[in-house]
């Protein structure tokens, strides 16, 4: 018994070192590292400010137009300050709610009929309309 283990180790050194015989060879060749480029910083800035210049460079992820929100209620919005959208989505979570819409657990979620749908809309768009004011009456207060 002894002796078919060593002639069956012996046999499997005898196969893999063969594959070692040529040497080691990067596979595949793509993985080899690239040669630094010669571009310095300041020519890539150059080039960064000229396509911008000539509107070649695209926001958001490949180039699709700033995100949006609404709905045919004529809520649309392009999401700007941080701050109206966060007092918008308090107002629509709060609606909601009082709607018995925010469901919980893993059952079925309630789905909002339209009137509900435009109740929250329109809560949403007071929120931002008391932002706003509340944004001109600061500015008005700090002159």
């Amino acid at each position: 018994m002894k002796q078919r283990h060593i002639s069956a180790t012996a046999l499997v050194l005898a196969v893999t070192t063969s594959a070692w015989a040529a040497g080691i060879e990067p596979y595949p060749n793509a993985v080899q590292a690239e040669s630094a480029s010669i571009t310095t910083r300041e020519q890539v800035v150059a080039e960064l400010r000229e396509a911008q210049r000539l509107g070649q460079m695209t926001s958001g992820e490949a180039g699709y137009p700033r995100a949006t929100f609404g709905d045919e209620f004529g809520s649309t919005s392009t999401l700007g300050d941080s701050r109206q959208l966060r007092a918008r989505i308090h107002a629509e979570t709060i609606e909601a709610a009082r709607l018995g819409l925010l469901g919980s657990g893993e059952g079925s979620p309630p789905i909002a009929t339209a009137e509900q749908e435009k109740l929250i809309t329109v809560a949403g768009n007071h929120a931002v309309d008391d932002f706003q004011s509340a944004q001109r009456t600061l500015r008005t207060a700090g002159k």
